[in-house]
C-alpha cells in the first residue's frame, strides 16, 4: 500500500497546486471491483491456457514452462498500462473506473484492457498525461520482458513447407541483433514465453498509439496538435487501407473499427495555457515507442 501511495503522490505532483487529498476527495465512483477482479482472473487463465498450448517443453510441464510465465508477463504489461492511465487520471481529478480486462480465446488469449473515464478531462495537458502514461508504463515492462525473453529464446531452422511467422517490430529486431546476431536464411527465433508476452506487449502498445480518436495515440496527438489530429487520423485510415490491400489483410478490421467504433477525430477538449518542454518530450517519447513497437504485419506465412 505504501508503494501505491508513493505512485499516487508522485503523479499528483505533475499537476501543480493539487494535493492528493484534493484529488481523492473528488472520487465519486463508489464502484466495487469484483467484476474487474473476476475479468482479470479469467484473462490470466485464458492467457495461461494459450501459453500452455504454444510454449512448452513437454506435455507434463506445459503450464509451468509455458502457460504461467506467458500469462504473468501479459498480466504485468496490462496492469502497468491500465494503472498508468488510472493514476494519471486521478492526479488531475478525473474520475475513472478500475480497469476492465478482456479475455479472448485467441492466439494471445486477450484483447487487452480498458478503463472508462467518468468525468470531464479539464484540459489538454491533463489529456496528454492520461493518454501517455499507459503506453509508457506498459512499454517499460515490455522492454524488460523482451530483454530477458529474447536472451533465453533459441534460433532454430524453419520446418519444411509453409510456417506461420510472427511479424517483428523494430524493438525485437534490435533485441535479436544484440543477443543473437545475424540469423541465417531459413532459420528464425523461437520465442520463449516471456519474449512472446513482450511481443504481445509491442502489438498492444503499437495499436494503442495509433493517432485516432479515443486511442492513446489520439489523446497524445490531440493534446499537442489540437484540431490537426483529425488530419492525422484520416491519413492513418488511408495508410491502414493501403496496408490491408498490399501487405496484411487484417488491417481491414481496423479500417472498419476506425470508421464505426473508434472514429477519426478526437472530441473537443479545452486547450491548456501552455504545453511545456516536458510535455512535448513525453509526446515525443510516445512517438518513439510507437516506432519501436508498431508491427505492420503481425502474422505472415512463409
Amino acid at each position: 500500500m505504501k508503494f501505491v501511495s508513493l505512485i499516487k503522490n508522485y503523479i499528483s505532483g505533475l499537476n501543480n497546486g493539487i494535493t492528493p487529498r484534493d484529488i481523492f476527495a473528488e472520487d465519486t465512483s463508489k464502484e466495487r471491483p469484483a467484476i474487474n477482479i473476476l475479468l482479470f482472473i479469467i484473462t490470466v487463465a485464458s492467457c495461461a491456457y494459450m501459453g500452455a498450448n504454444f510454449f512448452y517443453t513437454d506435455a507434463e510441464s506445459a503450464w509451468t514452462s509455458g502457460g504461467f510465465p506467458y500469462a504473468a508477463g501479459i498480466a504485468a504489461i496490462l496492469l502497468c498500462h491500465e494503472f498508468g492511465h488510472y493514476f494519471a487520471a486521478r492526479a488531475f481529478g478525473v474520475n475513472t473506473t478500475y480497469p476492465y480486462f478482456i479475455p479472448f480465446p485467441s492466439m494471445i488469449g486477450t484483447m487487452g484492457a480498458v478503463i472508462k473515464i467518468k468525468s470531464t478531462i479539464p484540459d489538454r495537458r491533463a489529456l496528454l498525461y492520461i493518454g501517455a502514461m499507459g503506453p509508457i508504463c506498459g512499454f517499460i515492462v515490455t522492454l524488460i520482458l523482451l530483454a530477458a525473453g529474447v536472451y533465453f529464446s533459441g534460433v532454430k531452422k524453419l520446418p519444411p513447407g509453409n510456417a506461420l511467422i510472427l511479424g517483428d517490430p523494430l524493438l525485437i529486431k534490435i533485441m535479436v541483433r544484440i543477443f543473437h546476431g545475424y540469423i541465417p536464411y531459413g532459420h528464425d527465433l523461437v520465442l520463449s514465453p516471456l519474449a512472446a508476452a513482450g511481443w504481445v506487449g509491442c502489438l498492444l502498445t503499437g495499436l494503442n498509439l495509433i493517432p485516432v480518436s479515443q486511442l492513446d495515440g489520439g489523446h497524445v496527438f490531440y493534446a499537442i496538435a489540437g484540431a490537426k489530429q483529425r488530419a492525422a487520423g484520416w491519413l492513418t485510415l488511408a495508410i491502414a487501407g493501403a496496408l490491408s490491400w498490399f501487405y496484411f489483410s487484417g488491417w481491414i478490421v481496423w479500417v472498419i473499427l476506425m470508421l464505426t467504433v473508434l472514429k477519426i477525430g478526437h472530441p473537443y477538449t479545452a486547450p491548456s495555457e501552455n504545453i511545456s518542454l516536458r510535455e512535448k518530450t513525453i509526446a515525443a517519447l510516445c512517438a518513439l515507442i510507437f516506432a519501436l513497437t508498431f508491427i505492420p504485419a503481425p502474422l505472415t506465412i512463409r
